[in-house]
């Protein structure tokens, strides 16, 4: 059986994403890091995305906010395993 490259691998987390989140509170997604686990298993893909505020002033006048999703891509087939917050040090 092939395994899921990289790039299948990023591809699977973008859709993924679209999946869960309402396009309306997105302004754009973009990939920040890939990685294959050290036992080859998994991938783990990094997606930043600029969130939009709903209400208050920061939604009129203020910048959006960068949030990070790491997802869990099973290398076999391809799968997203789990998703989870990605917190900047």
């Amino acid at each position: 059986m092939k395994k899921t490259g990289a790039r299948e691998a990023a591809a699977a987390a973008f859709q993924y994403f679209k999946e869960l989140f309402s396009p309306s509170e997105i302004r754009s997604v973009t990939l920040e890091e890939v990685e294959l686990s050290e036992d080859g298993k998994t991938w783990l893909i990094t997606l930043g995305y600029e969130f939009l505020s709903k209400s208050g002033l920061t939604a009129v006048f203020g910048p959006p906010k960068t949030k990070y999703k790491v997802f869990r891509v099973d290398a076999r087939s391809g799968r997203v395993v789990a998703m989870k917050i990605r917190e900047l040090e």
